[in-house]
């Protein structure tokens, strides 16, 4: 017996990762404070079925439909169901027949399947309204963070980046696929939470119906030009450049994208989320990760800070010092949860580096 939140699950023949715990914690806090009695949700890869149970008995949500294409977790869903006394509509059809039979709308569309969400999203909109949330997860990391770089751009269209800031560029990627589909049927896109934890990508996404907002988000996205040497980086909307200088070092720049380069948060959800997390969870661990999101700032990308030292070759500095010193000479700067080394700020490379230099010999 597996025991989580309010939930006790048996897991028999059906998988259920454990590990995943602080994603589902995740989801059940946003569904709290986003949902209502009247919302209608899905649980489109529903496994044990343990995300629509803890929905159902951990939110106000009371209309949860639970979906899976494989005999043994639709039996495991209905003794869970059953054993938790909770009672959602658990229906044995891949994800992809159902949206394209079903008549019904949803205002939370979770997706959370094993590898990329590429083969979903198309399907997903087709069951969405304006307003609907779409939770999804991704942990096809590998090809997003450019481990596989043609499978990415054959899957996502886009060029990844494979080095320190890819994490963060594969959620933008991910962004991107979402808003090029969600425009087809006329939605644009307002991201609440983008989030990233162990080899899992969570992003939490509410669409906006309309051709000026489709217009809009689309204008948000572009691509960014990076130089490995100095760590300089821009973005620019529209066309790839085929060939960038870094304005900073004069070295050939390294282009990624098409990917996001809006907001990954909303201010409200991730504090409202925090409450959540400190009155309900007990665990340390994710409380604290709860807390970097909340107060990091939200720009694009972030500086690593022992990849700038180890490219100067100089000894190591506290990102932590570095934070101080930036918001005492005005700048923002917060850590991130992309990277424990890692300040956002929205200082330039030229006055980082002056800083990292100056603390570096005190060394």
């Amino acid at each position: 017996m597996y025991k989580e939140g309010k939930a006790a699950i048996r897991q028999q023949s059906a998988f259920l990762n454990s590990k995943a715990k602080f994603i589902r914690d995740l989801s059940v806090g946003f569904m709290q404070i986003k949902a209502n009695k009247n919302s209608n949700v899905i649980d489109a890869t529903g496994g044990t079925g343990i995300r629509g149970i803890r929905y159902l008995l951990e939110s106000k949500a009371k209309n949860v439909t639970i979906l899976d294409m494989n005999a043994s977790a639709v039996k495991a869903i209905k003794a869970n169901a059953l054993l938790n006394k909770v009672k959602p509509k658990i229906v044995k059809i891949s994800f992809q027949e159902f949206s394209n039979s079903s008549k019904e709308k949803f205002d939370f569309i979770d997706i959370d399947p094993f590898g990329g969400l590429h083969p979903y999203i198309y399907d997903a909109i087709k069951i969405a309204k304006g307003g609907s949330y779409l939770m999804l997860t991704a942990t096809d990391t590998a090809v997003l963070c450019g481990a596989h770089r043609d499978a990415c751009v054959k899957l996502y269209g886009a060029i990844p980046i494979h080095n320190e800031l890819c994490h963060e560029a594969g959620i933008r990627i991910l962004i991107n696929y979402v808003v090029g589909i969600a425009a087809q049927f006329n939605f644009g896109i307002e991201v609440s939470l983008s989030v990233f934890q162990a080899h899992y990508f969570r992003i939490f996404i509410k669409l906006v119906h309309g051709s000026k907002s489709a217009l809009d988000s689309i204008s948000r996205c572009g691509y960014v030009s990076y130089c490995e040497s100095c760590k300089w980086r821009s973005c620019r909307i529209g066309v790839l450049p085929l060939q960038t200088k870094c304005e900073n070092c004069g070295s050939n720049a390294k282009a990624a994208g098409r990917m996001w380069l809006g907001n990954l948060y909303n201010k409200r959800d991730a504090l409202d989320l925090l409450k959540y997390f400190e009155k309900n969870i007990t665990e340390k661990s994710e409380i604290s990760m709860m807390e970097k999101i909340s107060e990091e700032y939200d720009s694009l990308f972030f500086y690593s800070i022992p990849v700038i030292t180890k490219s100067k070759k100089i000894p190591s500095v506290s990102p932590s010092a570095i934070i101080e010193k930036l918001k005492a000479k005005g700048y923002l700067a917060t850590p991130t949860h992309f990277d424990p080394d890692g300040i956002k700020t929205n200082a330039g490379i030229k006055d980082l580096d002056r800083l990292v230099d100056k603390l570096g010999e005190k060394h």
